[in-house]
């Protein structure tokens, strides 16, 4: 009879109290970022150098920012903007994989489109954008639009043509046809590899943002970031690259949470719920 010590990893861990692993993986991550902080405040003060200012005057400087003008004009836009062309892209997506990966005669009659179309790296979409949008933040939501779409898209297309045959088999002969067999079997297989493409696009989403405001727009963070560049205001680049990192954050936490909770038949069926 094999004793608790001599226990493989594998049955420990899966003796270990849910919350407890929790924990322990919460602190972890804090602790890393914590080493990471402190590494930057570090070097910061050996090499004492005007292009690479500490962590705390990085931070003192994003109190400023997000308690100043600076929160209305250009943060909120942003994160609106984020927030449009993300749920636009999400609806384009999932409607078009959907659809182009059930009627397989036409989804293989785009096939080659999609995949010349992602293949074109969104910085050459930026002149079309300023020509059609012009500047401000309808080409900004424009390009993300145009950039996150393709991750949803191909994921949803993928996962429709991979749904198990037997699935849908089984649930022809039980009766179900049309958009009940669509909304009681197709689209629970397909949720998981969905919120995959969702994610990654909602990351997409801010790179892009940034990219876009720092190119043609007048208001938002890539623009502000952009500006202290300009104007040599190095802790204030610094801080709205923290700004960002802690949208970047709080947009993947709230994600997650949300995942979490509309997919947690999945997670149990996996092994994978806490």
């Amino acid at each position: 009879m094999t004793s608790l010590t001599s226990a493989d990893p594998v049955t420990r861990a899966r003796r270990t109290p849910p919350r407890r692993r929790e924990v322990a993986r919460r602190a972890a991550g804090l602790l890393g970022l914590a080493v990471a902080l402190g590494v930057w405040q570090g070097t910061a003060l050996a090499l004492d150098t005007y292009v690479l200012p500490t962590f705390t005057a990085s931070a003192s400087v994003v109190g400023e920012l997000v308690t100043g003008p600076v929160l209305t004009e250009d943060i909120l836009p942003s994160v609106g903007r984020v927030l449009i062309g993300f749920m636009l892209a999400a609806v384009l997506g999932i409607v078009l994989g959907l659809t182009l990966g059930s009627v397989r005669w036409l989804g293989d009659l785009c096939a080659p489109l999609m995949n010349f179309m992602r293949s074109v790296p969104m910085p050459l979409l930026i002149p079309a954008a300023l020509v059609l949008f012009g500047l401000g933040g309808t080409m900004v939501i424009a390009l993300i639009v145009s950039a996150s779409t393709w991750p949803i898209l191909l994921n949803s297309f993928d996962a429709v043509r991979r749904v198990e045959p037997l699935y849908v088999d089984t649930a022809r002969m039980c009766g179900l046809r049309g958009p009940t067999l669509f909304w009681k079997v197709l689209l629970p297989a397909t949720l998981p590899s969905i919120f995959a493409g969702l994610r990654v696009a909602l990351s997409i989403s801010l790179v892009v943002l940034v990219v876009a405001e720092i190119l043609g727009a007048s208001s938002g963070i890539g623009y502000r970031i952009q500006n202290a560049a300009q104007t040599f205001a190095i802790t204030s680049t610094y801080a709205g690259v923290i700004v960002l990192a802690c949208l970047g954050w709080l947009f993947d936490t709230t994600f997650l949470a949300v995942e979490r909770r509309l997919l947690a038949w999945e997670q149990g069926m996996t092994g994978r719920a806490t």
